[in-house]
């Protein structure tokens, strides 16, 4: 456990963090929480990657749902043009929906690690988000 000196939010005051530098649940802002929650959700996750400027552990988890929401807009290309071959459509249409019922789960596991103060990468694809 690291101590951190949070002066501009209350002078004097020093919170205990975890090893990835995130506050632990019950000190997390609500601001915080809202920004994290979007953070996941698609193209909403813009929103905590301009405004929470501030707040490092805010923007990873953004990243992380800007590299989902991107990698979600290829699968959904790909799909979609599979899906246009007779015999492969009626299979990408069968998939499809478990498929997007995976991703959604996704979202809501991402969401909970948030949350709760962790930082996981998404398999394969959460490296990205740390190149920019």
């Amino acid at each position: 456990m690291t101590e951190v000196d949070f002066s501009a939010q209350e002078p004097g005051k020093t919170e205990t963090t975890d090893q990835q530098g995130a506050l632990p649940e019950k000190q997390r802002a609500s601001e915080d929480v809202v920004f994290l929650v979007l953070a996941y959700l698609g193209i909403l996750s813009l929103i905590p990657f301009f405004v929470a400027k501030d707040n490092e552990y805010v923007r990873w988890h953004a990243k992380q749902g800007l590299v989902l929401l991107a990698f979600e807009i290829i699968l959904w290309i790909v799909l979609m043009i599979l899906g246009a071959v007779p015999i492969v459509g009626v299979i990408i249409a069968f998939l499809g929906f478990f498929i997007w019922l995976a991703i959604l789960v996704l979202h809501i596991f991402c969401i909970i690690k948030a949350l709760k103060g962790e930082k996981w990468y998404v398999p394969v694809i959460g490296v990205y988000a740390d190149k920019f």
